[in-house]
């Protein structure tokens, strides 16, 4: 059975955020690329939830062509894969949710 995938508040701000900074500083074909490679990891997720554990019930997914992190937790109970966070691996690591 797949997983259904769930952002939190804080997760759909960090796709807005990264959206708009990609339209502002290299334009639409990279946004649409970006994108793109979300929904791939999501697609991804749904299928194979349990990746790399890096804090209690906390992990990571890393998108291939962005620095970015999907920060996130798997419910069991509900098939539900909770994304925390699309963490920038260029942030400062204090703000990494735990």
């Amino acid at each position: 059975m797949a997983y259904k995938i769930v952002y939190t508040h804080l997760a759909n701000i960090d796709v807005v955020r990264a959206i708009e900074y990609y339209l502002l500083v290299a334009g639409k074909k990279i946004v649409k690329s970006f994108y793109r490679e979300l929904l791939s990891a999501e697609k991804t997720l749904r299928n194979t939830a349990y990746f790399e554990k890096i804090y209690k019930d906390f992990h990571r997914f890393p998108l291939r062509k962005f620095p970015y992190i999907i920060i996130y937790k798997v419910n069991e109970e509900n098939k539900t894969v909770l994304i925390y966070r699309i963490f920038h691996t260029a942030q400062n690591p204090e703000k990494y949710p735990n």
